[in-house]
């Protein structure tokens, strides 16, 4: 739920994230720390567990006074210009995770492999969501994830998300909706989040999700949008993966960030400029 903030200080926009025990401070202007005590005491009447802010450079050092700690950073988030993601736990157990080790050691393995070879791809039809999709996506995300951090497979939900300027891109065999991904366009903040890739378990192996993240940055760029990130599941090495062999740099790791797939997990977050076209 987005809520804004205003005092005479500071004017913000926060996600109170019920579901996942988080607050999100995504937007900011002025002294973001003038609203610590009121978030706070958001956070204790909603059972929050975590509290996570996109942090201007300027801001970081009062941040850190306020017990926040960095966990990652997103480039060129606000026009252009880096953010910092700040996080403040309220509870022991959502800061421990036993994966970290194991995660890292899957980073280094991927850093160390070579670039694969491109593979002859096969012929799916490659097109653009429509507002009459919804459903079609909605159904695909019910069959792909059992849990997912956003109610993406309520059809109203996926429309609402598309008429708020969501970009989808959807693979087809024949009729069949096979495969999906989107784009979180913030065109106030020029940037975009590629998010939602699903892929039905019987069309791995096909190189889909990478085929569709290339068609939205395709469309990103010629809106002018060239800052984008990827928030990725810190078990799945597909997914970091495919984000890599595109050219998306490793930024950090949001510790138990949101429930998905299964339960609550580490994310990886990936960024790139998408206007360094050699890339």
């Amino acid at each position: 739920m987005i809520k804004t903030w205003e005092n005479e200080c500071c004017r913000l926009e926060l996600d109170l994230d019920v579901f996942n025990k988080r607050i999100r401070i995504i937007n900011y202007e002025g002294n973001v720390c003038s609203f610590f005590r009121d978030i706070m005491e958001m956070a204790k009447a909603n059972d929050i567990e975590k509290i996570i802010i996109f942090a201007k450079t300027n801001d970081i050092a009062g941040l850190l006074e306020h017990v926040f700690e960095p966990e990652g950073q997103i480039d060129g988030y606000y026009n252009g210009h880096d953010a910092a993601v700040l996080v403040n736990y309220l509870k022991e157990s959502r800061r421990r995770t036993d994966e970290w080790i194991v995660q890292d050691d899957m980073l280094r393995k991927l850093f160390g492999s070579p670039i694969p070879q491109e593979k002859k791809l096969s012929p799916f039809l490659i097109r653009p969501a429509a507002p009459g999709d919804a459903p079609l996506l909605a159904k695909l995300y019910q069959e792909v994830f059992p849990v997912y951090p956003a109610p993406v497979s309520d059809p109203v939900y996926v429309n609402k998300t598309m008429e708020e300027g969501a970009v989808y891109y959807l693979a087809f065999d024949q009729e069949k909706l096979v495969a999906a991904a989107g784009a979180d366009v913030n065109y106030l903040l020029g940037h975009a989040e590629v998010t939602d890739c699903a892929v039905l378990p019987s069309y791995r192996g096909h190189s889909l999700t990478k085929r569709l993240i290339s068609a939205l940055e395709t469309e990103l760029r010629q809106a002018g949008i060239f800052h984008v990130f990827s928030i990725a599941r810190a078990a799945s090495m597909g997914m970091n993966a495919t984000l890599y062999h595109l050219s998306y740099r490793y930024r950090g790791r949001l510790i138990n960030n949101c429930v998905i797939y299964k339960s609550i997990e580490n994310m990886n977050i990936w960024c790139k400029n998408l206007s360094r076209l050699s890339e």
